[in-house]
This record gives C-alpha cells, sequence and structure tokens, in this order.
C-alpha cells in the first residue's frame, strides 16, 4: 500500500532532469560508483547517493537510505542509477532508471533459475527511459533471459567498474598496509556468496577454500615457502566467519568491505595488483580476464551447484578458461603453475574474454554517460 501511494506521490512531482540518485551494495562501489566518478568528472548532471552510513568525502553529496531527505530526493530525481534493482518499485516512467547490476550472469538467476529457489522478480520495464547494460551480444542475451526483458531494449555498453582495470596498477598497500613489491606475487580469492545458495555439511565452504580436505598449516608453508601475499575477499556477511578462520594464517590478509568502503574503494582497486585469481563461480572471473592473468576454479562441488542453483552459460567447463581443481593437492600443484607460466590456459581466457567481453577499453562509463545523458 505504501509503495502504491509512493509511486502515485512520485507520478504527480515535477522532476528535476539535472539530478540523478545513485545507489549500489555495498555503498559507494561497483558499477554505480564507476560511473558516479566519470559524471562528477563532466559536472553534470548533479549525482547524490543514497547510503546507509554517509562517509566524510569531498565533493560526494550524500542521503541517509530510508530517511525523509532520501525519498523526497528520489522523487525529485530526473534519474536513478542503482547496481540492485533499488528505488525501482517506486519509479515512474518519466524518470530515466539506469540499471546497472552488479555482474554479467554466469550462475541463473531470476527468470533463467530451475532449481525451485525463491527469488524477488528482477526489474524489468520496456519503456525508452529505462536502461540496462552487458557487457557483449552473449551476455545481451543472458541478461534478457534473467530479466525477461527483451534483448534488443539491452544495451552494450561493458561494465564502468572494468575502466579502473585499464587506469591503475591496482591500490592494495593503501588498502591493506603492505608493500606488494616484497612479495613474489599476489594472489586473490574471491568466491560467490554461497549462503545465497546452500550450505554444505552445514558449513560454509568458501572459508576453506571450498576444498574439503584443505589444509591451513600446509598453505601456510606454501605461502610463506613461495613468498606469496594471498588476499582474501568474501561478501559482507560472510566476513566475520573468515577473518576468525584465516587469522592465523601466515601470509593471508583478508580484505573486508569496511576496508575499502573507509577509503572510498572497492574490490576493482584490488584487481589489477593481483597475478591470480582464485574463484568458483563468481563472475567477477569475467571482468579479471580483460587483464590477460591466469584463473583457478576451485569447484569440486561442480554437479552439486549445477543442479541447485544452475547456470545461464552452459557448459560450466567451456566458460571457465582456466584448471578446475577438487583437491587441495591439485590446487597446489595448479596454483604453482599458474604462477610460474602466464601462457597457461591463455588461449582459452582469450576465448572466453572475446565472448563476454566485447569492448575491452576503459571506456564503459563514457558509453553509459553517451547513452543515457549525451
Amino acid at each position: 500500500m505504501l509503495t502504491r501511494l509512493l509511486k502515485f506521490i512520485n507520478w504527480i512531482l515535477p522532476k528535476d532532469d539535472g539530478l540523478a540518485v545513485f545507489d549500489s551494495v555495498p555503498d559507494f562501489s561497483g558499477n554505480s560508483q564507476a560511473l558516479f566518478e566519470f559524471m562528477r568528472d563532466m559536472g553534470e548532471p548533479e549525482a547524490v547517493w543514497i547510503v546507509e552510513e554517509p562517509l566524510d568525502i569531498e565533493g560526494v553529496r550524500q542521503e541517509r537510505r530510508h530517511s525523509l531527505r532520501a525519498l523526497l530526493t528520489i522523487l525529485r530525481a530526473g534519474s536513478l542509477v542503482s547496481t540492485h534493482g533499488r528505488m525501482s518499485e517506486i519509479r515512474v516512467r518519466r524518470q530515466k532508471y539506469v540499471n546497472l547490476w552488479h555482474g554479467m550472469p554466469l550462475k541463473a538467476m531470476g527468470y533463467a533459475e530451475t532449481g525451485g529457489r525463491e527469488f524477488k522478480e528482477p526489474v524489468r520495464f520496456d519503456d525508452e527511459n529505462y536502461y540496462l547494460i552487458a557487457t557483449s551480444t552473449i551476455m545481451r542475451n543472458a541478461m534478457a533471459a534473467c530479466f525477461n526483458q527483451d534483448a534488443r531494449r539491452i544495451h552494450i555498453t561493458g561494465q564502468p567498474r572494468n575502466d579502473k582495470l585499464f587506469r591503475s596498477d591496482g591500490r592494495i598497500p593503501e588498502i591493506t598496509g603492505i608493500d606488494t613489491g616484497s612479495y613474489s606475487k599476489v594472489v586473490l580469492f574471491a568466491p560467490t556468496f554461497r549462503a545465497s545458495d546452500y550450505i554444505s555439511d552445514g558449513r560454509l565452504i568458501s572459508h576453506h577454500l571450498n576444498l574439503p580436505d584443505f589444509d591451513a598449516e600446509a598453505f601456510s608453508g606454501f605461502l610463506k615457502e613461495k613468498n606469496i601475499l594471498f588476499l582474501v575477499k568474501f561478501h559482507p556477511l560472510e566476513e566475520e566467519e573468515a577473518r576468525r578462520f584465516f587469522s592465523e594464517m601466515d601470509n593471508v590478509v583478508l580484505i573486508g568491505s569496511d576496508d575499502l568502503a573507509e577509503r572510498y574503494m572497492d574490490l576493482y582497486d584490488v584487481l589489477p595488483g593481483v597475478d591470480v585469481l582464485v574463484t568458483d563461480y563468481s563472475s567477477v572471473y569475467f571482468d579479471f580476464l580483460l587483464l590477460d592473468r591466469p584463473v583457478i576454479f576451485a569447484v569440486p562441488d561442480l554437479e552439486e551447484y549445477r543442479r541447485v542453483r544452475g547456470f545461464v552459460l552452459e557448459p560450466f567447463e567451456f566458460w571457465a578458461p582456466g584448471p578446475r581443481v577438487e583437491t587441495f593437492s591439485d590446487f597446489l600443484e595448479e596454483l604453482e603453475r599458474c604462477l610460474e607460466d602466464d601462457d597457461y590456459y591463455r588461449r582459452e581466457r582469450r576465448i572466453v574474454n572475446s565472448l563476454v567481453n566485447q569492448q575491452q577499453d576503459g571506456e564503459s562509463s563514457r558509453r553509459v554517460y553517451e547513452l543515457v545523458w549525451g
């Protein structure tokens, strides 16, 4: 009832085409942050963030979520920009709605899911003021399936957050306080959010690098011997348990969401400084392919995950251009090879990259800006 009332009020109120409202999860992150920074340099339209906790950031106007000021700002705005579909429930067609989303789909989501999971109906509009983006023709079709959207209404612009991959060597020292130059290599473990799918054997297996026979002592010894800095980045809801698990291990640093937010950064300020990515089913590796560096897939539960969650791109074995490991010993062996041989799986990486990233440059924010406000 309240949503319908707010939408009616929104329909009545005049709109300020020079005002754009931004939103992301977490605050100040992902595609929204990258596009915001580009627009701030352009000087228009005026951009305002709706956030859980305002930060002291020079030149960034913010309103606290669920406050009256935030609501009035949303109702006045000519444009709404989001990574997770928020604000869409009260949006009216006079408002431009820029659905940047938070990654290209590998896992089935929304209307493409077949595993019987409950899901909130994705944002879906069909008017000329609605903009959904993708990174390639294949990804446009995948997004169309997930959002039940006419593919002709999806725009191939690339993701604004990937612009950072072309403009930096990474900002890991600023985030961690660690001199990465004192290590031979930097490896990042960035798994998908497991709690949203299922829990294996009553626990979140990501904390063991997904490997049932993971040996923390042996892993610490391996990292020290090879002089590797091993970074881990989890979903905010998993960080507390992960921090306890990894706290006693040498050469391992957990990057928390708060560590990034308080510095006005996100994961894409980390990726350019990473030599090898370890993941499972997180679509972050689609973006990492732009750097043409090795990816390892820790997927001992592949068949179970395929059955429970499913993939929008199959076969997974083709779309995962790197070694797939199921045991801890295999993981160490493949990690060592990836660290020593940049050409390992390079041909496969470049094939998949060409399919998922049509524009391989640092101009995605500009393309989105010109599409919506140009």
